[in-house]
């Protein structure tokens, strides 16, 4: 038996600890035993510091300006987004790089989504609007804007497409499927169906423009082939057709043009019945220079008080030559529109035999065509000539014809 050290008690010889103080045999010092709840004590007290440390960290982060700044622009709070940005980022490069990348990771995500339709148009709008409104990234935004716009009309022409089709509206439905852009999903599906209808819809639009044409209906009948040419630019069959109805349409209006400018011509109430140009004596031109003169013949039963007459004039050889009369400050021009104030024509008379529009001296005309544009009588009433427009467009810089 041995004593312990320590208290005296008695221990076995092998016993490496006093089994009543605990103190350990051959040695002075003391162990020291640790209790049980003393070690629970510690491993709460980790746990707890542990939490703490995850918490202060988290609430440093989540209250950081940039993360506050996600936050504001994932909820489409953009008022408190540039609250933030303006008062606690701007200015800070680092912080600012983080922001500018957060901004181009949002465009991005919603344009993904948005072409792999996991979120509708006006989710994605929203998105970019609430971004839009923050004045970051202009060009970035506008360049999504545009993506995102133009996937849409894309989507909504294929789905239009579809609806004419289903209608037998075969011109809108090609002419929709055309505009389906090659980031559609649909885009394969569109250039498939312009093939199958196009054969289909080109053998409708020669039928129907060859029964316009056999009523001489040839205006809509080039406007059925103008439809057909702007789904089918390079199309000869539609093209050879256009212009041998085009020509027969000209023929047709040249000939409905002649036959209403006779009537208006034929009905005109007040006349300019011959144009001239008087020649004066060389030797008295700076007195009394050449002068265009017209003869107007009143054919109603009222009395002309002012009158406006436009004259054309030709050379020698019959080509259209510009007119300048004297003591005129504008420039020459093809047609000369003069005026005549209180010319008092009574009804059936003429007038303009002593009197006329006087020329710069170096003229050069020798024939002139006349035509009364506007009358205005005693009476108050006025009367515009149709004959006009017609003869004007007959004559006007063109050569002197019958």
């Amino acid at each position: 038996m041995n004593n312990c050290s320590q208290c005296g008690n008695e221990v076995l010889e092998d016993s490496l600890f006093c089994n009543k103080c605990g103190s350990r045999m051959g040695t002075n010092k003391e162990v020291i035993v640790v209790p049980k709840n003393t070690k629970k004590w510690y491993m709460y007290a980790g746990i707890g510091l542990l939490v703490v440390i995850i918490a202060g960290t988290t609430f440093i982060l989540v209250n950081n300006p940039v993360s506050k700044f996600k936050r504001a622009v994932e909820d489409n709070k953009y008022i408190e987004a540039s609250i933030v940005f303006n008062q606690k980022i701007k200015g800070n490069l680092e912080d600012e790089k983080k922001i500018e990348g957060f901004i181009k990771d949002e465009l991005n995500k919603t344009t993904q989504n948005f072409k792999s339709n996991s979120v509708d148009y006006q989710k994605a709008t929203t998105s970019i609007e609430t971004i839009k409104k923050l004045d970051l990234l202009k060009p970035e935004v506008e360049t999504t804007t545009s993506i995102i716009n133009k996937l849409n009309d894309s989507r909504t022409s294929f789905k239009k497409g579809q609806e004419f089709i289903g209608s037998k509206n075969l011109k809108e439905g090609i002419s929709e499927f055309k505009k389906v852009i090659t980031d559609d999903e649909n885009y394969g599906k569109a250039q498939e169906l312009i093939s199958q209808y196009t054969t289909e819809y080109k053998t409708v639009a020669l039928k129907d423009a060859e029964q316009l044409s056999s009523s001489t209906n040839y205006d809509k009948a080039l406007s059925v082939l103008n439809d057909a040419l702007a789904i089918l630019p390079n199309d000869s069959d539609i093209s050879a057709k256009k212009a041998s109805y085009g020509k027969l349409n000209d023929e047709k209006k040249a000939i409905e043009r002649k036959k209403k400018m006779e009537e208006t011509k034929a009905s005109q109430e007040v006349v300019a019945e011959k144009g001239s140009i008087v020649v004066q004596d060389s030797r008295f031109k700076s007195l009394y220079p050449d002068m265009i003169q017209i003869i107007i013949r009143n054919n109603t039963e009222k009395t002309v008080k002012n009158l406006i007459v436009s004259s054309l004039a030709f050379d020698s050889n019959g080509l259209p030559i510009k007119i300048k009369t004297q003591f005129s400050f504008s420039d020459a021009s093809f047609e000369f529109v003069g005026s005549a104030p209180n010319v008092n024509i009574i009804p059936k008379a003429t007038f303009g035999e002593k009197s006329g529009w006087n020329l710069d001296e170096s003229h050069g005309i020798k024939t002139v065509l006349t035509c009364v544009k506007e009358v205005e009588y005693y009476d108050g009433s006025k009367w515009t000539n149709p004959y006009y427009e017609y003869w004007l467009a007959e004559y006007k810089e063109k050569p002197l014809h019958d």
